[in-house]
């Protein structure tokens, strides 16, 4: 989204929001370009009440707060930058529809998402409308580990399409995707997803969640992780092949209540589970977190699963969960 494209655009939400303000048409939004600043909410960035304008977040810097609550008053945000932005409440215990300290996602789609203040003074509250989101769930997938040794697994859960503990060096060594316009997919495509996305969408959020139990590792921390891997068509032709956002179950949650299965079964109590933002762990370029068609072709995606060695003899069984806007 640049140059006269995004000025475009940027015009027309801005349009909208003053034709929607009542009969005369003469509402007026203060319009400001917004700077944000960290990833959590001790941010010191706080966006003003009117228009704020986003057209540049890092994965360092993607977090604003509300301004001090004023019942009845508007915050809008138009997100035109790289990646998705948090926005959290105006101080601590404060709401955003409803959840205590919770943070919103505004996509980096260029539309107008406002912000009510429902109560005042501090800690505040908040209403949005989010918006919708997909989601794309992948086939369970196994990996069978013997304690004493690091299992890594490639794939998408694909039936007989796993590669264990391959011999090459680097991952793209033993998994990748060649050639173009006709395409070699190493080992075979049955290692691969994609989507038929058109325009292609953005990943927003990964959910792994796994029957993997605190009592399965030896040492406290060392716990499964599972890595993103993308292939795409660039402008010169040809496929290259890059790392992406992945989940370290490491700093997840276990399941609080539920059945108590002998094995243990995804989603049993204490298994593990962790919801990541994509925005947070964003690997450049930006295209890694497409999924769908792009300018030059589909994106595709698998996944390599890590098991460290200090991890209990068992098959491991993962549900991962791909939200896109």
């Amino acid at each position: 989204m640049q140059g006269i494209k995004k000025d475009i655009l940027l015009q027309n939400e801005i349009n909208k929001l003053k034709a929607g303000g009542g009969g005369s048409g003469t509402v007026t939004y203060d319009v400001q370009d917004l700077t944000l600043e960290g990833t959590t909410d001790a941010t010191t960035a706080v966006a003003f009440y009117g228009i704020n304008l986003i057209e540049t977040a890092t994965t360092s810097d993607l977090a604003t707060r509300l301004p001090l609550a004023s019942t009845g008053k508007q915050v809008i945000f138009i997100n035109t930058s790289t990646l998705p932005i948090l926005v959290f409440p105006s101080a601590i215990g404060g709401t955003i529809n409803g959840i205590v300290n919770g943070s919103a996602t505004i996509p980096n789609d260029g539309v107008a998402y406002s912000f009510y203040c429902t109560e005042n003074p501090l800690p505040g509250a908040w209403t949005w409308t989010p918006p919708a989101v997909g989601q794309i769930q992948l086939q369970t997938i196994s990996v069978a580990h013997t304690n004493g040794v690091t299992t890594e697994a490639y794939g998408v859960g694909n039936v007989g399409a796993q590669l264990i503990n391959p011999p090459g060096p680097n991952w793209y060594d033993d998994i990748n995707i060649a050639g173009f316009p006709t395409l070699t997919f190493t080992p075979s495509i049955n290692y691969w997803a994609t989507a038929n996305f058109n325009p292609a969408r953005t990943l927003v959020t990964t959910k792994v969640y796994s029957n993997f139990l605190p009592a399965d590792t030896s040492v406290p921390g060392w716990v499964p992780s599972v890595s993103r891997y993308v292939a795409y068509s660039t402008a010169g032709g040809g496929f290259a092949n890059y790392s992406a956002s992945g989940v370290n179950l490491y700093g997840g949650q276990t399941v609080p209540a539920g059945p108590t299965n002998a094995p243990a079964e995804v989603g049993d109590y204490d298994t593990l589970y962790k919801i990541e933002p994509a925005n947070l762990v964003q690997v450049a370029p930006a295209e890694t977190d497409a999924i769908g068609v792009g300018q030059y072709g589909q994106y595709y995606y698998t996944f390599k699963i890590t098991i460290p060695s200090v991890c209990a003899t068992k098959t491991y069984d993962f549900d991962i969960f791909l939200e896109h806007d």
